[in-house]
């Protein structure tokens, strides 16, 4: 009689199917993808907040420079009035040198006014830079941003050919 498998003889030993798993995804590259997007949007609200503070300081130049030139004109209009006033006789020598020390008073004061307008002014130059500086971080950051992009839809693409 012959021999039955589970009688005496052992099963033949069935060889396991060989089916591809599939690989996992590398999601290193989407991580990495969405710190950089969070550096970007830091990026982009200090270039924001320069601008920002670049407006408010050439702003505040420009009315500064008005204030110094406004000073300087009154300065030399005082001065003018002050001189025709003397030399057509409506004035005592006296009532000139008051005039003349108040004259000098005023330059001086103008002269303040435009040191304060050049103190202005650098730091409408240094808010200047600052926002350059911060736009050109944004403009590469969106430039690594987008290259990074481009390897991460490449490598999906080639993962996703080389499973079929």
């Amino acid at each position: 009689m012959g021999a039955q498998a589970g009688f005496g003889q052992k099963k033949s030993k069935r060889e396991p199917v060989e089916v591809a798993e599939p690989k996992p995804q590398d999601k290193s590259l989407d991580k990495l993808l969405s710190v950089r997007k969070q550096r970007l949007d830091r990026f982009e609200r200090e270039r924001k907040e320069s601008r920002e503070t670049w407006k408010r300081t050439r702003k505040s130049f420009h009315d500064a420079k008005q204030e110094w030139r406004d000073a300087l004109q009154a300065t030399k209009d005082y001065w003018a009035e002050a001189r025709k006033d003397f030399l057509s006789m409506n004035t005592t020598s006296g009532q000139y040198q008051r005039a003349k020390a108040v004259y000098e008073r005023m330059k001086v004061s103008s002269t303040d006014m435009r040191i304060k307008c050049l103190e202005v002014l650098e730091r409408c130059r240094t808010a200047r830079t600052n926002f350059f500086t911060a736009r050109e971080r944004v403009l590469t950051a969106n430039r690594q941003q987008e290259k990074l992009t481009f390897m991460r839809d490449e490598l999906r693409l080639l993962h996703q050919q080389s499973e079929m």
